[in-house]
């Protein structure tokens, strides 16, 4: 078996790897937490050997997809493996236990958007399943499929290509294959930038973003992804919905393609899309401060975007988070900074700083009108009782807000459980909600079995703000899905309880269908069913999903 299928679950490069050794003040933290050492001993299984063959053949392919070249069919184990799952902590630790669900029969590759209308068409008569496949980056669930005869992934990444750029308008129509790094080289060789970076920015594409409504590291800038998209084409089962309206307003009636936005495959696939684009900024600018409470911090975040300022990145870490980050700097300060960074703890001890939370903001400098906003933003730390920090401290962050993926796969091969939960709750429920959720885990056992949580605030909005938390716990060994599935049942049901919304940017997929599906008024059940009938009558798109019940 080559190393390509047995570490195919790990994110990126793999000679970008991340180990937990690289970070010994955080192992240390956590050795001593558990009090135990961490052993990387958590290796994937043969899984060619645990796979069946497909009983889908090149000859069922020729006869059933006439229109296509052989080059753009696989029934190959590592191929059917590397496009049936995401990446996910979930996703991850079924590999590593060999307990994953069925697998798709064969792999498509489109080349054109005649080839997507030709395979949906001839899936759709023949009761094929479809799973649209982007990246792969995907963390709910969403190529997840139930005991169905056939299906096949249909992976859309040789849709690539950049159709025009429009400069006078500031537009950009892209292939929905395109992944992102491609996306914005093209982009920034005509000076421009589409603006959105989710962590999965290097892995994942267009029309990943677009099926899951995605959010982006400086939406504060930018807006999310259904934010930036003017008009798409998607083509169903029955149909191509040929958006013609791709103007930013308009009068025209009803957007149909908004439909697909957040759709998740469950409709058609998203073939082309335009987008707005923004000139890319001089240079940027970053505030960060200290604030001795989350809930000071977060009452200066409020402030901050209701005085109509926006900075293109926000995060505020709470306690935990903060003391963690700190333990995750790659190397010393030496010299005058070490002398000062022992001056400014020296400080902050003294001001009763004991467990600070930090504020890092980060502004694009166009013009002296950007700075003067980003100095109104300095002003309201200071006023709400923050201590003001170098820029720099910002820096470490910046430099690995790509690259922790690696170490949460490092830390799962050390027998940790790791999971990210993230919603959006208006303002005055932002704080009942941080606490539901950590007094949910305290009613479950979780801090008793050395477990901890932490929060950070992002993507922030006049009216609300996404709450972004992660938990951390020593595995329970051979029951590690069963200890997954009881902490994500109660932290997502205290986030629904406490007001949150079920996701903010990761979408739906198979892990919370069952809170999306509660959420969802049965008025508006019946009409999404519906248009999912008009479209795709056979029910053949990502079955399972969203308000596919069936």
């Amino acid at each position: 078996m080559s190393k390509l299928l047995k570490d195919f679950w790990k994110w990126g490069k793999p000679e970008s790897e991340i180990q937990l050794r690289d970070y010994p003040k955080f192992q240390t933290f956590l050795e001593e937490k558990w009090s135990r050492k961490l052993v990387n001993d958590f290796q994937s299984p043969d899984l060619a050997r645990l796979v069946p063959e497909s009983s889908f053949t090149e000859t069922d392919f020729t006869k059933t997809f006439p229109a296509l070249s052989l080059n753009q069919f696989s029934n190959d184990k590592k191929e059917r493996i590397s496009n049936g799952f995401g990446k996910s902590y979930h996703d991850i630790i079924r590999v590593l236990t060999g307990k994953f669900p069925p697998l798709a029969d064969f792999v498509l590759f489109p080349e054109t958007e005649a080839d997507v209308i030709h395979i949906l068409s001839q899936a759709s008569s023949h009761h094929i399943k479809v799973v649209p496949f982007g990246g792969g980056s995907n963390v709910t669930g969403a190529f997840e499929l139930n005991n169905e005869n056939k299906s096949c992934s249909v992976n859309l990444q040789r849709l690539n290509r950049l159709i025009e750029i429009d400069e006078d308008s500031h537009t950009a129509t892209f292939e929905t294959g395109v992944f992102g790094p491609e996306l914005e080289e093209k982009l920034n060789a005509k000076g421009f930038t589409l603006g959105h970076f989710p962590q999965s920015f290097e892995y994942s594409t267009l029309g990943g973003w677009i099926a899951t409504r995605s959010g982006g590291q400086e939406s504060g800038q930018y807006g999310k992804i259904e934010d930036m998209v003017l008009g798409i084409r998607a083509v169903t089962p029955n149909s191509i919905i040929a958006a013609t309206q791709n103007y930013p307003r308009h009068a025209a009636g009803v957007d149909t393609y908004r439909l697909f936005l957040g759709s998740e495959g469950t409709l058609g696939i998203v073939t082309l899309a335009t987008l707005r684009i923004e000139r890319m900024p001089q240079k940027h600018l970053w505030i960060v401060g200290l604030f001795k409470t989350f809930d000071e911090a977060t009452a200066a975040v409020r402030e901050t975007i209701q005085c109509g300022i926006h900075p293109g990145i926000l995060r505020l870490s709470d306690a935990l988070e903060t003391k963690l980050l700190s333990t995750m700097r790659s190397g010393e300060s030496k010299g005058l900074k070490r002398l000062i960074s022992k001056l400014t703890k020296s400080y902050l001890g003294f001001k009763d700083f004991k467990e600070p939370c930090v504020l890092m903001m980060r502004f694009s400098i166009r013009s002296d009108a950007d700075i003067a906003i980003a100095k109104t933003a300095q002003k309201i730390i200071k006023k709400k009782n923050g201590f003001l920090l170098p820029s720099s401290a910002a820096g470490n962050w910046e430099e690995h807000r790509f690259t922790l993926p690696y170490l949460r796969d490092s830390l799962i091969e050390h027998r940790i459980m790791i999971d990210t939960f993230e919603t959006i709750a208006f303002w005055k429920d932002v704080s009942i909600l941080y606490s539901e959720v950590k007094d949910s885990l305290k009613k479950s056992g979780f801090y008793e079995d050395g477990g901890m949580i932490f929060c950070h605030i992002s993507h922030v909005y006049e009216s609300a703000a996404c709450l972004y938390f992660t938990i951390l716990a020593p595995q329970e060994k051979g029951d590690e899905e069963s200890q997954w599935t009881r902490y994500k049942t109660t932290v997502t049901n205290a986030l629904i309880k406490a007001g949150g919304a079920v996701s903010h940017h990761h979408g739906i997929g198979r892990d919370h269908q069952h809170w999306y599906l509660k959420k969802t008024s049965q008025g508006e059940k019946e009409l999404l069913r519906a248009i999912k009938t008009h479209l795709d009558p056979n029910h053949i798109m990502n079955p399972g999903k969203l308000f596919d019940e069936n």
